[in-house]
């Protein structure tokens, strides 16, 4: 058991014992109780003094974390792409860490660095017996098993190239530190390769060699060679790089890049981040010891923070009690600190969308008085519910430590003055939040908190869609009253088209979408209330599915407004009684987009798996379906049209008469329902157009 653990388990006996002799007694106020309550309490401010130190020691272990974090934090995500590159353009390598060897990338053999291997006899000559090169190779300390005397092949197929190290760049063959004659394998004997001559089993003869010596340690029972080949079809340049790459990590070796940069990075990414990673676990199995408390969470139980505090000796005195108000806020910080450093870039998300948010609302003159209300509402919708810092919260809690301070203050204060008895008493009698109270309240709002970032974490994407679409919307709606407006008015002055006239036209045309602006936010609302699972998997959530077919539904009315409500009154223009079929052929031109936003409405509302949630997507689509037919009846009211039957206007109220919720349950009956007003909605407009034209 950890220090800290067996200082909380004697803390906990200590309040236990504690407990008993307040339930079994009279209380404190009972002497010998007293006396107890006194010792235990001696008892326990040296077991919290203890745990002060071991506090501190963990504040030094954090630091370390936080250094290593940093320093991991600073490599470049982009590193292993830059290493592939290198490899890509560099066969042969020596090894930082293995510094008598060199590295062939193309075959995977490792070979004796002549810099420093005895290639020759004593005398700087070749070696004239064979017999002795394995001893010379067995004495020599490579740091890697497996070195012998290369087969002829190898031996060939590594300098036929030239680009070697050891090759030299005036030699006109492929002579090695101006040796001609090279030990190699061939036929089960050691023979004598000329590097005079290409080939590799060309010029073999029996005569004194200089000795370099290779060894497949790395590749053996291995097809890293077939892998790297660039003729491969299984795999991509990327991948074969990637085994060689793998081959220098798997093995620890630190390969010398032409490029110092990149050897430097290579270091970092495969030596130093692997290193730093462990030390990383080795604090968090520290911290994990001397840590009894879990991260911060919305749920977290502050009572169990609260169990240490004798409340009641602590509202008892005014001096433990800012005592105790000051220790708490420090625990809190401490927690919120903690949290803040390992949620850090969800946090830092947050941040960005609470900026955006913060800008107040400023009215626009192009708006009306019930426009501004709604994006000003809107807005700050949003920053109620996406808005946070963490800094407003230890805001508060600062706040409250500051008003303990204070408290502190004023009774060091009262300690210097004359009537320090006559102060202290009035001071005493002020009236102040219980510590129990107080501790709830600080804990409310680090759980307030907390519960959005949460929330925030597991529904990112939703969360950055929701600030995207307040954003384009917001701006969308500017966009509608000012260049689209004008745009309208100029097309129509350009035909002759009175302002009267178009101007009755952009009236609708904003009703329908202010009405449709008014939807936007109740779907946001409803996601945040939590997810609306569907019987089939789908690749965005239903709340942003509605804003999608509501986007939609918008661009259909835009379009129709922008393209074709102009067309519709020049067909009528000179007819008589053509201003009543405009204005139907109309209604029946916007009613179509409305049909359109019911059938994808349809497969969203059965793709539901809970019928709650498909009532409200009907309840939240209602008034959308029904405005074409508000319209008309309203139409018809204000105009006075007597030639319309009341039996035909009666059935075309009737429509709204939906009930489509009885049908929630069967998606065919659903559909054929909806088909059905459909196709009566059509049919009445046009019996009454009929009726019009007797």
């Amino acid at each position: 058991m950890s220090n800290l653990a067996s200082l909380t388990a004697q803390r906990d006996g200590l309040l236990k014992k504690i407990r008993a002799i307040e339930a079994a007694c009279e209380g404190i106020e009972n002497e010998n109780n007293a006396k107890r309550v006194q010792e235990l309490n001696l008892e326990q401010s040296q077991y919290s003094a203890q745990r002060q130190e071991i506090a501190a020691k963990l504040a030094v272990v954090d630091g370390k974390l936080a250094a290593i974090n940093a320093g991991i934090m600073e490599l470049g995500g982009t590193g292993v792409e830059k290493i592939l590159e290198a490899i890509k353009n560099q066969r042969w390598y020596f090894i930082k860490n293995k510094p008598k060897i060199l590295f062939d990338k193309n075959t995977g053999l490792l070979w004796a660095n002549l810099n420093t291997f005895n290639y020759h006899d004593k005398d700087g000559g070749y070696y004239k017996s064979y017999e002795y090169l394995d001893n010379i190779i067995n004495n020599y300390s490579f740091g890697v098993d497996g070195f012998r005397v290369p087969t002829c092949y190898e031996l060939w197929q590594a300098v036929e190239d030239t680009t070697i190290p050891f090759h030299r760049d005036s030699d006109n063959q492929w002579r090695l530190l101006g040796n001609g004659y090279w030990a190699c394998e061939y036929n089960g004997c050691i023979r004598a390769k000329n590097l005079g001559y290409s080939g590799a089993t060309s010029h073999i003869e029996d005569y004194s060699v200089a000795l370099f010596p290779c060894s497949d340690h790395l590749i053996k029972n291995s097809d890293y060679q077939e892998k790297v080949k660039p003729g491969n079809p299984v795999y991509t340049e990327k991948e074969r790089l990637k085994f060689t790459l793998d081959l220098f990590t798997q093995n620890e070796l630190v390969p010398i890049f032409n490029d110092e940069a990149i050897t430097e990075l290579y270091k970092k990414l495969y030596f130093e981040k692997p290193q730093l990673l462990e030390q990383l676990q080795e604090l968090e199995n520290q911290i994990k010891q001397l840590q009894t408390v879990t991260l911060l969470s919305s749920d977290f139980d502050y009572t169990a923070l609260l169990a240490k505090y004798d409340i009641k000796a602590i509202d008892a005195s005014l001096i433990r009690y800012y005592q105790a108000v000051q220790q708490w806020c420090r625990e809190l910080m401490e927690k919120v600190d903690y949290y803040e450093e390992q949620k850090a870039s969800v946090i830092k998300d947050f941040n960005l969308i609470s900026l955006k948010l913060s800008k107040k609302y400023e009215a626009n003159s192009n708006l009306t008085e019930a426009e501004n209300s709604l994006l000003c509402d809107r807005q700050h919708f949003f920053q109620k519910n996406f808005s946070l810092g963490m800094n407003s919260v230890k805001t508060k809690l600062l706040a409250v430590k500051k008003q303990a301070d204070a408290l502190e203050y004023r009774i060091d204060e009262i300690d210097e003055g004359e009537n320090s008895l006559r102060e202290l008493a009035e001071l005493e009698q002020e009236k102040r939040a219980s510590f129990a109270f107080l501790a709830e309240n600080t804990a409310k709002i680090i759980k307030n908190a907390l519960r959005k970032i949460e929330y925030f974490e597991a529904n990112h994407t939703f969360v950055m869609n929701a600030i995207n679409i307040w954003e384009n919307w917001t701006e969308g709606y500017r966009v509608f009253k000012t260049t689209y407006k004008e745009d309208m008015k100029h097309d129509c002055e350009d035909d002759g088209i009175e302002e009267e006239i178009w101007s009755a036209w952009y009236q609708d045309w904003q009703q329908l979408r202010y009405a449709i602006e008014l939807k936007m936010q109740p779907i946001i609302e409803r996601g945040l209330r939590g997810s609306m699972p569907t019987n089939k998997e789908v690749k965005t959530s239903v709340p942003e599915q509605l804003i999608h077919i509501l986007d939609d539904y918008k661009k259909q009315i835009d379009k129709f407004y922008k393209e074709e409500r102009k067309g519709i009154y020049q067909k009528f223009a000179f007819q008589v009684g053509g201003d009543l079929q405009e204005k139907f052929e109309t209604e029946s031109s916007l009613y179509k987009f409305v049909a359109m936003l019911q059938s994808e409405l349809q497969d969203i509302i059965f793709n539901c798996k809970n019928a709650e949630d498909r009532v409200w997507i009907l309840n939240w689509a209602n008034s959308l379906l029904d405005i074409q037919i508000d319209e008309v009846l309203k139409f018809v009211a204000n105009n006075d049209l007597q030639k319309i039957s009341h039996t035909i206007l009666d059935e075309f109220a009737a429509l709204k008469q939906k009930n489509y919720d009885i049908y929630l349950a069967d998606a065919k009956a659903y559909s054929e329902e909806k088909a059905r007003r459909e196709k009566a909605y059509n049919s009445l407009i046009f019996k009454m157009r009929k009726d019009l034209a007797k």
